[in-house]
């Protein structure tokens, strides 16, 4: 049975699988609910089962908050754990349960068992957050994750369908449920170039659901007596308007008004809403979006006569509020909603299938290298199979999302980043400065790398190391008798995948460093996890 081809969006409140069917469209999986996308929500019941998705989102308020897990992408590749009957769990086991569920349950529905998958993440995801992604893929039974940014995912899918029409500029404004990015990419038939990107880590329809929440709490007041403080303190009424808040949200996004109900001590308390009042309590999330926007387009000088289209996606860009805010910077926009909660997985299956593609492609190239059949014009004959994959083939340029530099000490004796590749660069990337010993006689050096969101200009060059995180580090044995003024070359390079390879020499000696994958588990977390993904439910 030929491999499918599976994307996966996996989201900080909803997740979604696709997988491209036998006329080569993308599909979006419905799961064991018939649903086809499924929340990102956790829940370890009193027996030791795992549930995962609407029935752990519905179950939640019959259990202890502590026992649910919501928004765990939120944490990815932070030392967050959380401790659940005496087990620590991060948020690379946490992720791995909830691609655990859409895997059995796509398996489940095929009769087979899926290896390998394209995996979504943030645009603005640094390197540690994008190798706890790939091991949650690992823990969660695959064994080939690749990684493709979410707005790139979600221009793809647009650009699928828009083939022939010529070169087409995009911003793809993607407002998820915890996260949030915008992305100006070139779309070429099937080329896809990012050329500037930023974002939002904790920006996302979950801060309108904190919002909403406290305007509920509000009328709550008004209608029960019972004051704020007290609604705060009470963690039922807290652990309902989890669920509320976000119904709600969704009902003003196409009504103006919206009614809720809240049993406190056997009374019952109804309330209503207005999507004025709704908006009024979110202007400030929304106007922080905006600021991306307009930090994006100005980093690379455009205006709105640049961009020919702006693709809105992510479930939280429905809003009404989202439109009509960039309206008002870009009037003269063409403005599309596009299939805001399919559109990333789609892409990402898009992206599978051309990877597989060029993976056959190759094969082909080396069958016909080691026998090639010559046809009647004395030329090699190419199999359809290859030329069918070339066709097909897309080709994606990304930008770097962060900007890479080394910790360096000045004479002064002050510490700084000093930056050598900056985001926003297109993707393969290579840097080289010169560095100097500290000391006379010195021995060797310690390179600590840095990552950080420096914008190359003048004033981005140094950073303060309170602003960058570390992300490696590696100590190089320096020749003898090296002096003050002896030269130490740092060499960054940045691979087409993001990957960031650090080359040090200094009279003709040489040291290489790869930042991919140092995430390391020990055999008691491998363990763990393993125990984890056999008590995930299937069938909830």
């Amino acid at each position: 049975m030929t491999e499918k081809c599976i994307g996966i969006d996996l989201g900080t409140t909803y997740s979604c699988l696709a997988y491209i069917d036998e006329d080569g469209d993308p599909v979006v999986e419905k799961n064991f609910e018939q649903e086809e996308t499924t929340p990102s929500v956790i829940l370890f019941d009193e027996k030791g089962e795992i549930i995962v998705g609407s029935p752990a989102k519905d179950m939640s308020v019959m259990y202890e908050p502590g026992r649910t897990i919501t928004a765990i992408k939120r944490q990815m590749g932070s030392d967050y754990t959380v401790e659940i009957d005496g087990e620590s769990y991060n948020p690379m086991m946490l992720s791995a349960v909830i691609l655990r569920k859409m895997i059995n349950d796509f398996n489940d529905n095929h009769g087979c068992d899926i290896k390998s998958a394209v995996i979504t993440v943030p645009a603005y995801f640094g390197q540690n957050e994008r190798d706890c992604t790939k091991i949650a893929g690992s823990i969660a039974g695959l064994e080939k994750v690749d990684l493709i940014n979410e707005p790139t995912a979600a221009a793809i899918a647009f650009g699928y369908g828009n083939r022939g029409e010529g070169m087409k500029r995009v911003l793809v404004y993607d407002l998820g449920g915890g996260t949030f990015d915008v992305t100006i990419l070139e779309i070429d038939d099937g080329a896809f170039t990012a050329v500037a990107t930023d974002g939002e880590r904790y920006l996302g329809g979950k801060d309108w659901d904190a919002a909403i929440s406290q305007v509920m709490k509000q009328k709550i007041s008004e209608e029960s007596g019972i004051d704020i403080e007290t609604l705060n303190e009470n963690p039922e009424v807290n652990q309902t308007m989890v669920i509320d808040s976000e119904v709600l949200k969704k009902r003003l996004s196409t009504a103006q008004t919206t009614k809720g109900t809240l049993t406190i001590d056997s009374s019952r308390v109804v309330y209503s809403i207005s999507r004025e009042e709704f908006e009024a309590a979110t202007e400030s999330l929304v106007a922080q979006t905006i600021e991306v926007v307009n930090k994006v387009m100005a980093s690379k000088g455009f205006t709105e006569e640049d961009i020919d289209d702006v693709i809105l996606v992510g479930g939280s860009s429905r809003m009404p509020q989202i439109k009509a805010a960039i309206a008002n910077i870009m009037p003269e926009s063409k403005i599309k909603i596009f299939d805001p909660d399919q559109s990333v997985a789609k892409g990402a299956a898009i992206y599978a299938k051309s990877l597989a593609d060029a993976e056959n492609r190759a094969m082909i190239a080396e069958d016909v290298a080691e026998e090639p059949v010559i046809g009647e014009d004395g030329e090699v004959v190419v199999a359809a199979a290859a030329v069918a994959a070339a066709e097909n083939t897309i080709v994606v340029k990304n930008v770097l999302s962060k900007t890479f530099g080394i910790r360096v000490i000045y004479e002064d004796g002050t510490e700084k980043i000093s930056n050598l590749i900056f985001r926003n660069e297109v993707l393969p990337i290579e840097e080289t400065k010169v560095y100097y010993p500290v000391d006379d006689g010195q021995t060797s050096i310690k390179v600590e790398i840095y990552e950080d969101a420096a914008v190359k200009d003048g004033e981005g060059i140094n950073t303060e190391l309170i602003e960058g995180t570390p992300v490696g580090e590696f100590v190089m044995d320096l020749p003898d008798l090296v002096t003050k003024d002896t030269p130490i070359e740092v060499k960054f390079t940045a691979t087409e995948e993001g990957i960031l390879v650090a080359d040090v020499d200094c009279l003709g000696q040489h040291c290489d460093y790869t930042i991919e994958n140092d995430l390391k588990m020990t055999a008691e977390e491998i363990q763990k996890s393993q125990g984890l993904m056999e008590r995930v439910s299937k069938g909830n």
